[in-house]
């Protein structure tokens, strides 16, 4: 299943790559360039944690109708191991959908397949004010 695109400033800046739905998990991926890493030469920290709420997000938005937004109301990770390589990879998916909250998961992986972070976020749903 394929969402419609929605771009922002910071997604663009990540170069957060279209996403694909398979068995309700949703992937991402991030080619990794030089502002994204710290002075180890690692990916930051709050590169991954963005990228485990933005990809949560993508699993939330799937479960919206058109009168409805969401927001996150509380981002938790383990950082398992220093990510570095060429490509950073977010699977995801929804541990409860709640009337008003959904949680999801995140694992984070590198390039060649290994486990480096894991995350789970809760969003809030809301209901967008009607038009007059």
């Amino acid at each position: 299943m394929e969402q419609k695109k929605r771009t922002n400033p910071f997604r663009k800046y990540l170069g957060l790559k279209e996403f694909e739905s398979r068995d309700d998990i949703f992937e991402v991926r991030i080619d990794i360039f030089p502002d994204l890493l710290n002075f180890s030469g690692n990916v930051h920290g709050g590169v991954i944690a963005s990228l485990v709420d933005m990809s949560i997000g993508n699993a939330v938005h799937s479960n919206l109708n058109e009168n409805q937004y969401s927001t996150t109301v509380e981002l938790k990770l383990n950082y398992l191991k220093p990510l570095n390589g060429t490509e950073i990879i977010a699977k995801s998916y929804l541990l409860h959908k709640g009337k008003s909250l959904l949680v999801g998961k995140s694992d984070i992986f590198n390039d060649h397949g290994q486990l480096v972070a894991t995350g789970t976020a809760t969003f809030m749903i809301l209901n967008k004010e009607r038009e007059s």
